[in-house]
């Protein structure tokens, strides 16, 4: 089996997938400072004030899922798991409600990102032999993000008496600094993954796909060695010709389509009969067809 270097591999890994614990904060926090900055706001009462403050972070999150993927192609990987790390850093919470609400839609965006970037570059910088427990490390820490808004929000927030009124919950601790500190506790994780995302390594994949071999190989190599850094850079280049010719399984129902003519031209008896072209490693049925007399 061959040995990679596992430090600096699980290294750039849990440093990607401090973007999924980010994203599962900043999902679940506002659950806990919801009925403490509705009093703040005065929109308690309001109900379509509530259904923004609550679902402006999702259209952030749908334009953040909507721009990752073409700005990662254009830019690269690691610039936009910087641009999550910032982005969280930034929206945390603020005493004006439109500046609160453009904290929220800015956080969302950052989900977005993160959404895709972290499993994707996990997924282009793990060892085929590990990637499916790497990648999976993505999921983890988005559980670990949510488990954590909880406890947090239960750590910040103060018993409330039971005959405290709305007003009085309103002037006190939860009602003016409680909710802000919920938010703004993100900060903290966000600033070690804006930290240490600026070490990691841009994504060898992305670096051969734009014609930068010697900085992909020098990725490979730290990672797997010099044979492994071959390996992968002809794996790259294989798939991305494939993909110029109409992608990958085109190219392989062609060359499998050919061999099933041969197969009719040496015994002309199996002309007629169903062919099943099938990829074992793809554990995918390629095509079916027909060769006709």
């Amino acid at each position: 089996m061959r040995s990679y270097n596992k430090k600096f591999v699980y290294f750039i890994c849990l440093v990607s997938a401090m973007g999924g614990l980010l994203f599962g904060y900043d999902w679940v926090v506002i659950g806990g400072a919801k009925p403490f900055y509705e009093l703040y706001f005065d929109i308690a009462d309001v109900p379509a004030m509530q259904g923004l403050a609550m679902s402006v972070a999702l259209l952030g999150c749908l334009i953040g899922a909507m721009v990752a993927g073409m700005m990662a192609d254009r830019y690269g990987r690691k610039p936009l798991l910087i641009i999550s790390a910032f982005i969280f850093l930034s929206s945390g919470a603020f005493s004006v409600f439109s500046w609160f609400l453009a904290a929220r839609f800015l956080g969302g965006i950052g989900i977005g990102i993160a959404s895709g970037l972290s499993p994707m570059y996990i997924a282009e910088v793990a060892p085929a032999s590990i990637r499916g427990k790497l990648v999976s490390l993505n999921q983890l820490t988005i559980v670990l993000g949510i488990l954590g808004a909880q406890i947090t929000n239960w750590l910040i927030a103060e018993p409330i008496p039971a005959d405290f009124s709305l007003a009085d919950i309103c002037a006190s601790w939860n009602g003016q600094m409680g909710w802000r500190w919920m938010f703004w506790a993100a900060a903290f994780p966000a600033a070690i993954f804006l930290l240490l995302a600026c070490f990691i390594p841009e994504s060898p994949r992305w670096l051969a796909m734009k014609g930068k071999e010697g900085k992909a190989w020098n990725v490979l190599s730290k990672i797997g060695g010099d044979d492994y850094a071959g390996q992968e850079l002809r794996l790259v280049e294989e798939t991305g010709s494939s993909k110029s010719e109409g992608g990958i399984y085109k190219v392989r129902v062609e060359k499998a389509t050919a061999c099933a003519m041969e197969a009719v031209r040496r015994a002309p008896e199996e002309k007629g009969k169903t062919f099943i072209l099938f990829s074992d490693d793809l554990d995918k049925t390629l095509a079916t067809f027909v060769l006709a007399n």
